[in-house]
């Protein structure tokens, strides 16, 4: 549903996204990660149809966002972090201006008025004016306006943001009943609330995609295998890069001649512990010095750190206490 190759934007002689290479399918969310100044903002803005690569190509649903912008905006929802809303208008007539705006006529506009009303739980605030709403259900009403012309692409910008943990709740639960039949996309600053909606997610920095991970549900298998060796591990790295079975493999800036190893998902449909021996076999017999075998179930801001940590000039973001990337 979205299929970016090679996506390069500059502003005068500065490159703020080096030829990003990611797709999304049908009925996934993906959450997008990285430092403030990463280059997040402008891929969504690019997603979005609002502004223009500067090389490289982005598909949404089949078409191009440079030659064939108009279809794009037709197939793509987009909730902006500061959406603009006109708080003095009911809930009913701000939503019934929008599906307007967007020529949605006659009874497909009562239609798809009642829809989105019912999809996004406002209908127990049609009429009352948005201005008196909390902050939460003016989110809602924002996805109103996005979800009124039926997109099959939503993106989200900091959906969550400035909501208080009832608020995120049901955020969450509503993006996750909108996602089943579209192509999610959303940015946020809270690495819990992006672990615990989110399919998969690609991590940011310096304009470069450091990493691409899924989240998995099954939490009786482990995320990642840690392999530790007795000297350096250049060779080791490359052999696994090598290895269909293996999804991603990086080395550990904190600990001296290690590498993280995650397996894709035909690893463990079978004879998982067979297939770890296997690979040990596989590892010793290629003379690499295997000094140690790690099971690790990292969560999302252990691997986000570790990846940045990995970049070279990586930004030195931090976890503030309520969970969020500073």
């Amino acid at each position: 549903m979205i299929e970016v190759k090679g996506l390069v934007k500059l502003y005068g002689d500065r490159k703020v996204l080096h030829g990003l290479n990611f797709s999304v399918g049908t009925g996934r969310v993906c959450g997008l990660l990285g430092p403030n100044g990463s280059g997040k903002s402008t891929t969504m803005d690019i997603l979005a149809g609002l502004l223009g690569p500067s090389s490289g190509s982005v598909q949404i649903c089949g078409y191009d966002v440079v030659e064939q912008t108009q279809e794009v905006k037709e197939h793509v929802g987009y909730l902006p972090d500061n959406p603009p809303l006109y708080k003095e208008m009911k809930v009913i007539d701000f939503v019934n201006y929008v599906a307007k705006l967007r020529s949605i006529g006659g009874k497909n506009r009562k239609t798809a008025v009642e829809r989105v009303i019912e999809d996004c739980d406002v209908s127990d605030v049609t009429h009352r004016v948005i201005g008196n709403l909390s902050k939460g259900y003016r989110q809602r009403v924002a996805l109103c306006a996005a979800l009124i012309h039926q997109p099959k692409v939503l993106i989200l910008d900091e959906p969550t943001e400035g909501l208080d943990p009832n608020q995120i709740l049901h955020i969450r639960k509503l993006i996750k009943k909108i996602a089943s039949e579209r192509t999610v996309i959303l940015s946020s600053h809270i690495l819990s609330e992006v672990q615990a909606t989110c399919d998969e997610v690609i991590i940011i920095n310096h304009g470069h995609i450091a990493a691409k991970t899924s989240m998995q549900n099954d939490k009786t298998k482990p995320l990642y295998y840690l392999y530790t060796f007795a000297s350096k591990t250049e060779n080791a790295l490359h052999w696994f890069q090598q290895r269909n079975y293996v999804k991603s493999a990086k080395p550990m800036s904190q600990k001296n001649n290690s590498i993280l190893v995650e397996f894709g998902s035909e690893f463990w449909a079978d004879s998982a512990g067979e297939n770890i021996a296997n690979v040990t076999e596989q590892i010793v017999q290629q003379n690499f010095p295997l000094i140690g075998i790690e099971e690790k179930k990292e969560g999302l801001e252990e691997i986000f750190f570790e990846v940045i940590r990995s970049q070279p000039g990586h930004h030195q973001a931090q976890i503030s206490p309520t969970g969020e990337i500073i």
